[in-house]
């Protein structure tokens, strides 16, 4: 395999792409998990953090991958901050690690990011060349929940009963009016990611809608990009396709079933069980990328989807790297030859007191961390300090297989 030119890894999450008006405990979140990029890292490479990158952590990836990090740049911040990256790469007076690379790989290529490009003529992967404006435009749109509901049922997709509201008073008399003939309605801020700003309103309860709705948006400022409200509906199954798109055109990259708590993201179980409605959602993310193409988006995609006993519906795009594209990628370079690799990832609190290098010995000597095994768990990030979690990777060569070890590592993380 032909060696890639170095490049810059730039953890840019925390993005207006992702969230309008994210709240400091959002920043945070976010901000934590990002030396988990060093899992993407080759020798000469720089990555860019938006958080301290333990030694333990360190060790550990070379321990795995056999990278030798002293070969990579680390620009990290000494504590967790919840900003841009390349304010990280500024005040840590940094650029130059970056220029000096020919090539940089961001989360998301907001405006911040192309700029950059711009500026320095370091190519912003995986453009050939770099996008006008429109095609960040396009990307601002997708990204909302209002925008992505217009472009699906504009190509002929199903999706949620539902409206936006611009105003909270708008809201409420929206609410009011949406339950008197449903049970439920789920609220969600416009621009959003990761369950940022999700609740659940329902009806016939001991609290009015408008009582849950003055309780769920205590604190919140009136937010420019409003609310998107939708029918709340009793799905049996959320799975996600994600594709890349080159200039020829969007392909498959994977299938999850997501895991989920109180509506957010925390994990997924891959590959995606084919359900009655697989090939219409398959159809749905090429119908979504081929719009992206078309409005010159290069790079990875998810579609998220609903499946019901009525039928389905497409609930959001994230058009960025997503939590589970590198995850992917890792489960892959650990399984190589695999079609499809079989993984499961999580990210989950633990009642337990074991630290990070602690956790990697006692999974090693429980035999879970053998890459000659059937299955093994990579401990994907060192957060348990910061968020009180444990996040990891189940990666085997059957379903059965990594069940039964993620089994067997909840126990011993104290997450079971």
């Amino acid at each position: 395999m032909a060696e890639r030119p170095s490049r810059t890894i730039l953890a840019n999450i925390v993005s207006d792409i992702m969230a309008e008006h994210p709240t400091d405990a959002y920043r945070r979140a976010m901000a934590a998990v990002t030396p988990r990029k060093l899992w993407q890292a080759e020798p000469g490479d720089c990555v860019v953090m938006l958080a301290p990158c333990t030694p333990a952590f360190r060790e550990y990836v070379e321990s795995v991958t056999g990278l030798d990090t002293s070969q990579v740049d680390i620009v990290a911040p000494e504590e967790v901050r919840g900003v841009h990256a390349l304010d990280v790469v500024r005040d840590l007076g940094a650029e130059h690690l970056l220029a000096s690379r020919p090539e940089l790989q961001p989360f998301v290529p907001d405006r911040p990011v192309l700029e950059f490009g711009r500026r320095t003529g370091v190519r912003v992967l995986p453009y050939t060349k770099l996008p006008g404006g429109g095609m960040l435009d396009a990307l601002r749109l997708i990204n909302t929940k209002r925008g992505f509901r217009e472009t699906a049922a504009g190509l002929g997709l199903p999706v949620a009963e539902g409206g936006y509201a611009e105003s909270q008073a708008e809201l409420v008399s929206s609410i009011k009016e949406f339950l008197t003939t449903r049970p439920a309605a789920i609220i969600k801020n416009n621009r959003s990611s990761n369950g940022f700003g999700n609740v659940v309103i329902r009806s016939g309860g001991p609290k009015t809608p408008e009582e849950q709705l003055a309780e769920a948006l205590t604190g919140q400022a009136e937010r420019d990009g409003g609310w998107v409200y939708e029918e709340f509906l009793p799905f049996t199954a959320t799975p996600s396709i994600e594709m890349n798109i080159d200039d020829a055109g969007p392909t498959y990259f994977y299938s999850c079933d997501q895991r989920t708590v109180n509506n957010a993201w925390t994990g997924m179980v891959t590959p995606a069980e084919e359900g009655p409605f697989h090939k219409e959602l398959m159809r749905a993310a090429e119908a979504i990328g081929g719009w992206l193409h078309s409005h010159g988006y290069r790079g990875i995609f998810d579609v998220d989807c609903g499946v019901h006993e009525g039928g389905y519906v497409v609930t959001e795009a994230n058009v960025r790297r997503t939590g589970g594209t590198y995850l992917e990628e890792l489960a892959r370079r650990m399984r190589p030859g695999d079609s499809p690799v079989h993984w499961r990832a999580d990210v989950r609190l633990s009642t337990g007191s074991l630290d990070f290098a602690s956790a990697v010995a006692r999974l090693a000597s429980a035999g879970l961390a053998d890459s000659s095994s059937a299955a093994r768990v990579l401990l994907t990030a060192d957060t348990r300090a910061v968020d009180g979690k444990w996040r990891y990777l189940v990666v085997g060569r059957d379903a059965q297989s990594v069940a039964e070890v993620e089994r067997q590592a909840e126990i011993i993380l104290g997450i079971g």
